[in-house]
């Protein structure tokens, strides 16, 4: 009896080197448009994991983990236009033509416009974007604020919090959501900010269905 090849996985786990340290970041499938995923500080990629599994058959999906975060080492300085760098380099490692729909959740939705200021995109989605980013406040109010008491029950252990005490006040330089103007002769971008009308800042999960279908329908 000749046994079948064994399927490829759904996720690989891949390293992304870069001068001021590593990037780790999951990928499901090579499907048409890179979908980047961004997670909010303070927390990792395994946040995108129920929406990447949707989303795997309609686009080459990436979700990163910030430096400092999961299994990507902490830096001396976490600039945003060398973070957006990092990335494009990721996105252009991935092969294919096509710009890719950059996704930043919380206040990463910053670091996911800035991208698309520096760098082809064919869209931006910011998920629960807070509207004060540029005011500081301590790690506690600012996890408050994320309401992780309204996930479901199957998704909180996808959602834990760095333990790192500073590394919110180190992202500062990060969070400023008036991204810097688009290079002259880019096109307009499309911005999607959409309100799903659910409780607590996780609209990916809280909303997945939804969420998911209006990804695909940018893809």
């Amino acid at each position: 009896m000749t046994l079948s090849s064994p399927s490829p996985p759904l996720r690989t786990d891949q390293r992304l080197p870069a001068p001021a340290g590593a990037w780790a970041y999951d990928l499901w499938g090579r499907h048409g448009r890179p979908l980047v995923l961004i997670p909010a500080i303070l927390f990792d990629r395994l946040m995108w994991w129920p929406a990447a599994a949707d989303l795997r058959p309609y686009a080459t999906v990436v979700a990163v983990d910030l430096p400092g975060h999961g299994e990507s080492p902490a830096r001396a300085r976490y600039d945003p236009d060398e973070l957006v760098d990092d990335l494009a380099e990721l996105v252009a490692g991935l092969g294919g033509t096509r710009a890719p729909v950059v996704v930043g959740h919380g206040a990463s939705a910053a670091l996911a416009l800035r991208f698309a200021a520096r760098y082809a995109s064919h869209a931006v989605v910011t998920v629960d974007a807070p509207d004060d980013c540029r005011r500081p406040v301590p790690r506690e109010e600012y996890l408050a604020r994320m309401r992780l008491d309204t996930l479901p029950e199957c998704y909180r252990d996808l959602v834990r919090p760095a333990a790192d005490p500073g590394l919110l006040a180190a992202y500062g330089s990060c969070v400023d959501l008036e991204a810097p103007p688009a290079a002259p002769g880019t096109a307009r971008l499309d911005v999607r900010s959409t309100d799903y009308g659910v409780p607590g800042r996780f609209a990916h999960l809280t909303a997945a269905s939804r969420f998911v279908g209006a990804l695909g329908a940018l893809l």
